[in-house]
């Protein structure tokens, strides 16, 4: 309680300078494919507020939840982990270009509050039962994360990019390069190939769509160093991970609001099947 206490004060103190403010709330579930399992659910509240005429800086306060396959029991598989943590982002933006410098600073472990964020709204949606006892214990939760958008030279602007980055700290360490290819009137930009802090913020008011995929090196990730079975020995990670994933927006005066739906590739050996979860955001704008 007293982590998440301290990120939210710091998410408030953050928010308290700036003009243009402009709010965007993020939900990821697994809801839409109808599962209970591995990536379950993320919630990002953000803030932010130009600097300069290319410079955005964004405060936020984000929880995620990991479990392992409520719908059907299976051995070796990952252990139950929550992340809470405040994030601190700078957005450089430029013609065809969108820089993101975060860190995050957090906890991951039993005060990240997982089990009660899924126990509340398990109120409400009925799901198998689960069991946190075996949770990953607390640990100090930083990331420094860096990714880049860029169109590429031989595309028309907007109608493809790349995306390539990476993270350290001490949950998840990994680079990451992916392509997208965009249609309609307006470009509004998702997390789901960035895997950093992004407001949906669009470059002009209509419909648009993507589609792409991309392609992870993991060294290193924390919230598989366990194992959901009492006394078996870690799940075995998997280095090279893919992902596919597609989606669309809407853009107004008001703001914007997306969809979107990725697939992973197997995040550790015994996975049993794909990764696949949903991710909603939306952006108001200035008020």
């Amino acid at each position: 309680m007293k982590a998440a206490l301290a990120v939210a004060l710091l998410v408030a103190g953050g928010a308290c300078e700036a003009d243009d403010a402009q709010w965007y709330l993020q939900v990821d579930n697994d809801v839409p494919f109808a599962t209970d399992r591995w990536y379950t659910s993320g919630v990002r509240i953000a803030r932010t507020h130009r600097s300069s005429e290319n410079r955005r800086i964004e405060w936020g306060l984000v929880q995620e939840i990991y479990t392992p396959n409520l719908n059907a029991f299976q051995p070796d598989d990952r252990p139950y982990a929550a992340r809470l943590f405040v994030s601190g982002a700078l957005h450089d933006y430029a013609p065809g270009m969108h820089r993101t410098l975060e860190a995050t600073l957090g906890v991951r472990g039993p005060s990240a509050l997982g089990r009660q964020a899924q126990e509340f709204i398990h109120r409400f949606v009925p799901a198998p039962s689960e069991d946190w006892s075996r949770q990953l214990p607390d640990h100090v939760d930083f990331q420094a994360i860096g990714s880049q958008t860029q169109s590429l030279p031989f595309c028309p602007r907007d109608v493809c990019a790349a995306h390539f980055g990476g993270a350290i700290g001490t949950t998840q360490t990994f680079g990451h390069v992916g392509f997208e290819v965009r249609a309609g009137d307006a470009r509004v930009e998702t997390p789901i190939l960035r895997f950093a802090a992004t407001p949906p913020i669009a470059s002009a008011p209509g419909w648009s769509a993507f589609a792409g995929a991309s392609a992870r090196l993991v060294a290193r990730n924390a919230l598989l160093e366990g194992n959901a079975d009492g006394g078996a020995r870690d799940v075995e990670l998997n280095h090279g991970v893919f992902r596919i994933a597609a989606g669309v927006a809407w853009a107004g005066s008001w703001g914007a609001v997306t969809f979107a739906l990725a697939q992973d590739s197997r995040e550790f050996e015994t996975q049993r099947g794909m990764q696949r979860y949903g991710t909603l955001t939306l952006h108001l704008a200035p008020f």
